[in-house]
């Protein structure tokens, strides 16, 4: 199967007759422009002739196995301790759900797994490239020459210590919670002391926290991100300006304070 397969074109094109005919002119600036442009190599070729193209080949999520094991054990949880009647416990094992799950959504646009359109959502594409702009600026501004203007929008790709100590300790909570009910009755209980209960609630919203603190960390590093590049867009207007936009500052719409700054 090849690229032009994947169209999926069956006419007959004898039936185009000229009109699918380029001039000389247009068919060597078509292939003067495909030459000088950016190549596909043999396997991206290959790849795109086999398609339709499934990012997951391609991208994965580092901290999903650690999110799909907290999953389980959040899930237990909410399920012990409901059938406990702890419904402390239960709340906040379904808001760890909530978190975990925002959090995978979140780490799976940072990763390349999927593409968020939302806007101020980083997805991979979208934060490296304005990463990448304010690279160039924050040399400019404060002497910046490191990889932080683009990785702060990814931060919550570099905490496996983090998630891998959550997810333990969530399954111990879990397995001990659940080993703790029995029914009396028609009533089931749970025999964990107090103390430990309080340990396993303290512990949950802690980690409910980090979740929720590390993703918003990286969207607001994203969103100022993109405002300090169209900040930076903004006020290079007034570098260069042409003399009909230099007549409409000076004399019509601009401030006395930009004025006097471009003339400084």
């Amino acid at each position: 199967m090849t690229v032009y397969d994947r169209l999926g074109l069956t006419f007959d094109t004898t039936r185009f007759g000229t009109a699918q005919t380029l001039s000389n002119t247009a068919a060597n600036t078509l292939n003067l422009v495909a030459t000088n442009t950016a190549q596909l190599t043999n396997w991206q070729k290959s790849d795109l002739a086999n398609g339709a193209i499934v990012r997951t080949n391609y991208f994965q999520n580092p901290t999903a196995s650690n999110v799909a094991s907290m999953l389980i054990s959040a899930n237990s949880l909410y399920w012990s301790a409901n059938s406990a009647n702890d419904s402390v416990t239960s709340a906040l094992a379904s808001s760890l759900t909530v978190q975990l799950n925002a959090f995978k959504s979140h780490t799976d646009n940072i990763s390349g797994v999927t593409v968020s359109t939302a806007y101020g959502i980083p997805s991979l594409g979208a934060a490296s490239s304005v990463g990448q702009l304010n690279m160039m600026t924050l040399s400019k501004t404060d002497g910046v020459s490191n990889t932080a203007p683009i990785l702060g929008s990814f931060t919550s790709l570099f905490i496996p210590d983090i998630l891998q100590a959550n997810t333990i300790q969530l399954t111990y909570y879990a397995n001990e919670y659940a080993n703790s009910i029995s029914l009396t009755g028609n009533t089931y209980t749970s025999n964990l002391a107090n103390s430990e209960i309080a340990n396993i609630q303290n512990y949950i919203t802690s980690t409910t926290n980090v979740l929720y603190n590390q993703r918003m960390q990286d969207w607001t590093f994203y969103q100022n991100s993109t405002q300090v590049n169209q900040d930076v867009g903004f006020l290079q207007q007034f570098n260069n300006m042409g003399g009909t936009m230099t007549y409409l500052v000076q004399n019509v719409v601009g401030t006395s304070s930009l004025i006097t700054k471009l003339s400084s």
